[in-house]
């Protein structure tokens, strides 16, 4: 066994949903079975959008042809902090601490920043990924690292959607041809309650299909798509898109000359809100198609209409929103977090800080105080917690593990003793409205 029994990373209250300019708060253990030479430990708080995939190409002709792989990618950073608990931070000269064996608890919080952060998204060729890494850097050799991730969600609030509320029609007709012969034409009129929905609600769809055929319609299904463009900028331009089937219904069908009244419930999963905004490299938009499908080798007739998946629900639906139960805790871990003990979290410069009255105007901290590690000095309160923009009368949703499942968050800056969990899942408000009545 090394020296290093724990290094992890713990976030306060198990707490790994945060919103826009919302503080992060936690502590990091080392636990030592010997006194350690090192640099130093650091944390790095980083938020970045990524975008790649490889494509090979035949080139050339002949003799001369050749297999070429090209790697396409683009990225953003949203931010990218680092801050030392212990020791020397990175680049700082002078002689290298020695860790006491032991166990070590290093508390430390950090604000996102105010604007500019899309939601967490994990897709087949990108990703917008958040995380705080703890690096102990040992001179001579290999550095020993922890990594977390948590979700950042921008709140889309569908009651600023101006066609939130527009209900979503189409007809579509089709006339099936059978050797020299034309059927009468099949009509599919749709139409859902409204355009944009939250997680946890239900796109209520009713409609009719119109059989003049000769062929049987052998069921009606209405899928809920997410559609996704990933831009690559190197090594030049290029696009690739991808789409996945979120959820279906079925409904029944019809013989020929005869018709069939719709009425489906189409639940929307724990998915991210439209657009992300704020990100550049991944375009996401999702779509509800109804289809009405035949018997034999002939076509489906299908209507499409776009959907807006928002994160604050339409308050002229439900003006009463539920009660959420609290976030769990960790086993183990202080729910009261950060301790009592004011003295233990005196920032390094306390100008810097906000004042302890919490409803006190402030400006955000940035730079170096944006983020930091205990030290010593005076007292102070803990940060506000700052709600999230444009929701004054809703409780905060529960919140639900991605449809997708989780994703392999490895980077290329991770190896194989990184330590940590690292497969991770966003988190995506989601509100079970089963026990609330809708207007």
């Amino acid at each position: 066994m090394g020296k290093l029994r724990e290094f992890s990373i713990q976030l306060a209250n198990n707490t790994d949903v945060f919103m826009p300019g919302q503080w992060i708060t936690g502590q990091v253990t080392v636990d030592l079975n010997d006194e350690m030479k090192m640099r130093g430990i650091r944390l790095k708080f980083q938020g970045k959008g990524h975008v790649g995939w490889t494509e090979t190409h035949r080139v050339g002709s002949g003799d001369h042809a050749r297999t070429e792989h090209r790697h396409y990618r683009a990225d953003e950073t949203y931010f990218n902090q680092e801050v030392t608990l212990f020791g020397k931070a990175s680049g700082q000269s002078g002689d290298n601490p020695t860790l006491g064996a032991g166990h070590h608890v290093y508390p430390f919080q950090y604000q996102l920043p105010l604007q500019g952060l899309p939601t967490s998204f994990e897709g087949a060729n990108g990703y917008i990924r958040y995380s705080v890494k703890g690096t102990i850097d040992k001179p001579w050799k290999f550095d020993h690292t922890t990594k977390r991730a948590f979700t950042v969600l921008d709140m889309v609030d569908l009651n600023q959607e101006p066609n939130a509320m527009t209900p979503l029609t189409g007809q579509q007709s089709k006339t099936l041809c059978c050797l020299c012969c034309a059927s009468g034409p099949i009509e599919l009129q749709v139409q859902a309650d409204r355009s944009a929905y939250c997680p946890g609600e239900s796109i209520i769809i009713r409609g009719s299909v119109e059989n003049n055929s000769s062929s049987k319609i052998t069921k009606v299904t209405a899928k809920l798509k997410q559609d996704v463009v990933f831009h690559a900028h190197y090594p030049h331009h290029k696009t690739r898109h991808n789409s996945k089937n979120l959820g279906e219904v079925e409904g029944e069908g019809c013989d020929e000359g005869s018709s069939v009244q719709l009425n489906l419930i189409l639940p929307v999963p724990a998915i991210p809100p439209s657009n992300l905004r704020s990100c550049n490299i991944i375009d996401l938009t999702y779509t509800l198609n109804v289809s009405a499908h035949f018997k034999g080798a002939h076509t489906s007739l299908d209507l499409k209409f776009p959907i807006l998946v928002g994160s604050i629900p339409l308050r002229s639906i439900y003006p009463t929103a539920p009660a959420f139960p609290p976030p769990p805790v960790a086993p183990g871990f202080d729910p009261a977090f950060p301790p009592p003990n004011p003295g233990a979290y005196p920032p390094p410069n306390p100008g810097a800080y906000p004042p302890p009255n919490p409803s006190a105007p402030y400006p955000p901290p940035s730079g170096p105080d944006a983020a930091y590690p205990p030290a010593t000095g005076a007292p102070y309160a803990p940060p506000p917690i700052m709600p999230a923009a444009g929701t004054p009368n809703l409780p905060p949703p529960s919140y639900l593990q991605s449809v997708f499942g989780a994703s392999n968050i490895k980077d290329d800056d991770d190896n194989e003793h990184t330590r940590g969990t690292m497969d991770y899942a966003p988190k995506y408000t989601y509100y079970d409205w089963s026990q609330h009545p809708r207007i």
